[in-house]
């Protein structure tokens, strides 16, 4: 190779080296809406739980029992239109997770992906399809990734409730306005790659407890409730590979903010760790995500699935190292 072919060779490779846009997503995603950050309120009528106290509900209104059987749904979401659904034709959800297993009390504490304002910026741009999505669209990303299953039709009542339920939660919110405590805290990168085998020891000692040894979570023995009272991180029951948790930036972050229940206490590197663990454990597969992120500028740096607009490998995507990765 002569010194032209080798120079030419390193201004490529360099101008791939590096993986995410982060400027390209902004522009992309950009409202031109500027709004002060709107406070996070809860109606009184929400229990702490996540769960609505009708008797604070106006009577006889077709809109609360609509908000009702949203958030019922959003608590027990396999009863409703999960495997455990009376009619077959419901079983939208393809495990017995409820949407609460993430988005916690019914999507009403913040900072773990929580629903007050959503309705408000929705529609929006998603980098996963390169297009602008309703807010259903998203519920039914859910559906099939997070649950593991299929699509909901958007005229169902079932949809209708969840999103009535949503625009409940979102009163007073400016359209396009953000919110405190809205989705996930961000978090840094670490200076090295996240260590499954780390993580499996820090899992056993501050998370088996709840979601069990085996990963495959404890199950409510109420009839009443959730499917789950700790939902399965792992196995048949859990989320597919399409999920966003299981992602490794994005289930660290969740980690750290959130867990263990109620004192969360892991450093950033347990964090990662712990979520590297969680996600070398096997689960259902989601086909063709070769296709997600079409626009490889803003794929995220920890989808371990290709393609890809850079030189890193699959495993460095996967677990990291980071911090050579973004472009600034």
């Amino acid at each position: 190779m002569n010194k032209f072919s080798i120079v030419l060779t390193l201004l490529l490779c360099g101008s791939c080296a590096l993986a995410l846009d982060p400027n390209l997503e902004k522009t992309k995603s950009a409202t031109g809406i500027d709004l002060p950050t709107a406070k996070w309120n809860l109606s009184k009528a929400l229990n702490e739980d996540g769960t609505i106290d009708e008797t604070k509900m106006p009577k006889n209104s077709e809109y609360s029992k609509m908000v009702i059987l949203g958030n019922k749904i959003l608590n027990e979401t396999s009863k409703y239109v999960g495997p455990q659904a009376k009619d077959p034709k419901k079983r939208f959800a393809g495990n017995n997770l409820s949407c609460s297993s993430c988005h916690a009390n019914g999507g009403s504490v913040q900072n773990q992906s929580g629903f007050v304002g959503i309705w408000a910026r929705f529609p929006q741009y998603n980098a996963r399809g390169d297009k602008v999505i309703t807010l259903a669209d998203r519920i039914n990303g859910c559906f099939e990734r997070s649950m593991n299953g299929k699509r909901m039709p958007s005229d169902t009542p079932e949809m209708k409730a969840m999103l009535t339920y949503m625009q409940w939660l979102s009163q007073g919110v400016p359209v396009g306005a953000k919110i405190e405590g809205q989705g996930l805290k961000k978090i840094d990168f670490i200076s090295r790659a996240a260590d499954p085998k780390k993580g499996k020891a820090i899992y056993m000692d501050k998370c088996a407890v709840c979601h069990q040894e085996n990963g495959l979570g404890l199950k409510n023995e109420d009839s009443a409730g959730a499917y789950y009272l700790y939902p399965p991180l792992w196995g048949d029951d859990s989320y597919n590979t399409g999920a966003g948790m299981y992602r490794l930036i994005k289930a660290a972050s969740y980690i750290k903010e959130n867990m263990p229940q109620g004192a969360p206490d892991l450093s950033l590197e347990d964090a990662y760790d712990v979520a590297a663990y969680m996600n070398s454990q096997a689960r259902p597969i989601k086909a063709n995500r070769d296709k997600d992120f079409p626009d490889r500028k803003v794929k995220p740096l920890d989808m371990d699935v290709g393609p890809y607009d850079d030189s890193f490998s699959t495993t460095q995507h996967r677990y990291g190292p980071y911090t050579n990765m973004i472009k600034k």
